[in-house]
Order: structure tokens, then sequence, then C-alpha cells
């Protein structure tokens, strides 16, 4: 039998080595939304490991357990807030439940004082981490999680973690630290191999999930769509999917509108105030325009500085009555953050009863619309009447 300070030192290298190589993923893609919440998860894993390193080297490891247990807690924690990030809910209440639960492992470890065992604190420990995997293996079957094959291993791997930590508290505290049943399926080298296969498996898959890709396969042949997890169509998947639902739209002779918002000084943004201010500004524009377009909407960047939205108004007044409430909810937002300076957000919008149903068409005259918009300060929202400039109606906002 391998003994335990080889054991720790295994799972402390594998689960290092993974966090680092997410970590510096996460940084070079500059993730944010759920990417960052899991790196918060692998630091936590990376703290328990280094923790419980110390615990073996130390003659007096009380502390190192305490705080080697508090971070497994809010590894599993981190976990389950990074997959409620993923599916778009709120993670404010959930996070005070982690913080809770990990202040409550703590003080359960630390306060039976130096002479208490190894054990202390540890069904407290036990339970909290199976309760978290259970709520996230949980959540990663719903929403947009849910809907991605790739979570599967996700859940499946939560769900026994929660399972063996469950039955593991159970075992200890009926038979305690010294019962067969207990040295025999819940040892600390027996969990050793299950924290390596989790650390693993929540890499893989993490790193699968934050890429956003998603297929779809047809019977003549097949087609992708990237979609990142806030929901938003690359441009090559939006060109891909507005011909189709134009066409439906034509056979149907549906009103069809196309919005394009655009904002044309990020790069002097990032000139004068940083990259860091420009990185948020953008952030925020894309989730507000997301969060904000219609339900059942296609959402996609048209380039770096613009967006699109494309759905079917109720009416002609509908269209540019969206438009305007998109653009005051960003200007909202932006004021709410306490941006160093408010960008100019230009909207156009193209409808389908003025220039017919073409894709391209109406993507450039909303385009165009949106950069009169964006230069002219008497124009809210421009709805582009034809296919010269000249023929564009101004809508107040």
């Amino acid at each position: 039998m391998i003994d335990l300070f080889t054991v720790n030192l295994i799972v402390a290298l594998v689960t290092i080595t993974s966090g680092v190589l997410y970590l510096v993923e996460t940084l070079l893609r500059r993730e944010v939304g759920a990417g960052r919440v899991w790196a918060l998860a692998f630091l936590s894993g990376m703290l328990t490991v280094t923790a419980y390193l110390v615990w073996q080297a130390s003659d007096e490891p009380w502390v190192a357990i305490a705080i080697g247990n508090s971070a497994l807690v809010a590894t599993g924690g981190f976990f389950w807030l990074g997959a409620r990030t993923f599916n778009g809910r709120r993670i404010r209440t959930a996070g005070i439940v982690v913080a809770v639960s990990v202040g409550i492992e703590f003080l359960a470890t630390l306060l039976p004082g130096p002479d208490a065992d190894e054990w202390a604190g540890s069904v407290t420990m036990f339970i909290g981490v199976a309760s978290f995997a259970l709520l996230a293996a949980v959540e990663s079957r719903r929403g947009a999680m849910g809907a991605l094959l790739s979570s599967m291993g996700f859940t499946i791997v939560l769900a026994l973690v929660a399972l063996y930590y469950y039955a593991r508290a159970v075992v200890l505290a009926t038979e305690g630290p010294q019962g067969e049943i207990f040295t025999t399926w819940f040892s600390s080298s027996i969990t050793g191999l299950v924290s390596i296969v989790l650390t693993i498996v929540a890499l893989t898959t993490a790193t699968m999930l934050r890429s956003g890709r998603v297929t779809v396969r047809h019977d003549g042949g097949h087609s992708t769509l990237h979609v990142s997890p806030d929901g938003i169509l690359s441009a090559a998947s939006l060109s891909a999917a507005l011909p189709s639902v134009l066409s439906r739209a034509r056979a149907a002779d549906e009103l069809f509108g196309v919005v394009a918002l655009r904002i044309d000084d990020l790069s002097q943004i990032g000139l004068a105030f940083g990259t860091g201010e420009q990185e948020a500004i953008s952030e925020l524009w894309r989730s507000g325009v997301r969060r904000y377009a219609p339900t059942f909407s296609l959402v996609g960047p048209a380039d770096d500085d613009a967006m699109l939205i494309a759905f079917e108004p109720v009416s002609r007044a509908d269209a540019p009555r969206v438009a305007s409430r998109v653009q005051r909810r960003l200007l909202d937002d932006f004021a709410a953050r306490g941006s160093a300076v408010i960008p100019v957000v230009g909207i156009g919008v193209a409808l389908s009863d003025d220039l017919g149903y073409d894709p391209k068409t109406l993507v450039d005259a909303a385009q165009r619309a949106a950069k009169r918009s964006s230069t002219d300060p008497d124009a809210s929202v421009i709805v582009a009447e034809s296919d010269s400039e000249e023929g564009m109606g101004r809508v107040r906002g």
C-alpha cells in the first residue's frame, strides 16, 4: 500500500498541473463568466492539496488541516457556482451559501484545538463536498449547459463524487476512521484516486464547455453552429442561420427586421483609458445586446465594432421601438457601471418590407444606418428605407 504522503503528493502533482493549465488558458483567453468561476475552483483545489502536503510534513498540522478542508468545500462550491453562471443564473445568494459553508467547515476543524485528531471536522466537510457536487451535477443538466452533450461527463463524475462523499460521511460517523469499511473503501488512498479522476474530467469538461461549440446535423450533410455560453452566435454561424430564417419569412410573407448596433470608438477608448476599460465595455455591450434582444432572435457580431439582432417584429413601428429600447438599456448599463466614458451606440434598422429578404442587403443596409446613427447627433435610431443613405428615415428614441 502506498503511504499517505506519496498519495497526497501524486494528487497534488495532478491537481496543480491541471490547475495551472486551466489558469494559463483562462488568462490567455481573458475568460469571463463561468470560466473565471471554474478557475477559482481549480485555485481552491490547488490550495487544498498544498495544505494537505503541509499537514503531512508538519508537526503541528492543526491549521493546515482546517485550511485544506475548507478549500475542498470551496472547490465543490465553485464548481456549482460556475455551472449556474454558465446557465445565466444569479449567483449572489448561492455565493453566500458557499461562503457560509466554507466558514462553518473552517470553524468545525479549528475549534477542537491542536490536540484533536486529523479527522476533526471531516463529517461536516464530506457533507459539504457531497452537497455542492450534487447541486453542480443537477445544475449541469439544466439550461444551456444541459443542452450540451459534452457536459454529460461533468454530470456523471460529480454525481459519483456526491454519492461517494455522502457514503464516506455516513461510514465515518457510524464506525469511525479505524473501522473496517472505512479503511477498506473510504481511506485517504482511495479518495486520492477519486480526486485524480475528478480533476482530469473536470479539466477536460470545463475546457470543452467554455469553447461553446454546438453541432447541428442534417440529413444531407452537416453544418456547425458556434454559440458562446451567453447565447451569442459567431459571425459565421449568424451568416449561415440568417438565410434559412429569411427564406421561411419570405415563404410566409412575414415582416422581418435586422438591427445593427455599432460602437465605433472602442479603439479610442482603449488608447485613452487602457485595454482593460475597452474590454470591460466591449463585454458589457455584447452581453447587454444579447440580454435585451427579443427572446426569439438571432444575435451575433457583424464585425469588431457591430452586433446584429435579426428577429420578426410585430409591426413596422415595433422594429425601431425594440432597437431604441436595447440602446437605452445599454446606455443605462454603461452609466450604472461607472465607466470612465460612455460610448456612442449607433442603431440602424433594415426591414424586409423595404429591402426584401436578401440577407446581405438587409445586413449592409442596417450597418450603413447604424454607422450614420453613430455620427449623427439628431437621430437615435435610423431606419433604412432604401439602398442609399439618402433614403433613410430618422426615429428618435
